[in-house]
């Protein structure tokens, strides 16, 4: 089931910003055209990883500097071990929608 999280404006290009949806914190970034949405915790410590950096598709982690590939979620360096979920989207009328699980899964 899709659901808006955000407008697509709401982004900035080569950049990221974090939005809550059913309690659970997404982030989301643009690289050259293309959305991404993850975890927008990360899987060593839980940092809030909108305080972190992008550069490229490498989004560091801002407390112990562990970096992910925001194309796939893969861990690029340490010292997280866990990727972080990617998510499916979908952009319709300048919005992003997120594919998420109904409630009473």
């Amino acid at each position: 089931m899709y659901l808006r999280l955000c407008a697509i404006s709401d982004v900035p290009a080569g950049g990221m910003r974090q939005f809550d949806l059913r309690e659970k914190e997404f982030l989301v970034a643009e690289l050259e055209g293309q959305f991404y949405c993850l975890d927008g915790r990360c899987t060593h410590a839980g940092a809030p990883l909108a305080e972190g950096s992008l550069k490229g598709n490498v989004l560091t982690c801002p407390w112990h500097y562990s970096r992910f590939d925001i194309t796939t979620g893969a861990v690029v360096r340490g010292p997280a071990e866990d990727p972080l979920n990617l998510y499916r989207i979908k952009l319709e009328n300048g919005q992003i929608f997120v594919d998420l699980p109904p409630d009473d899964e």
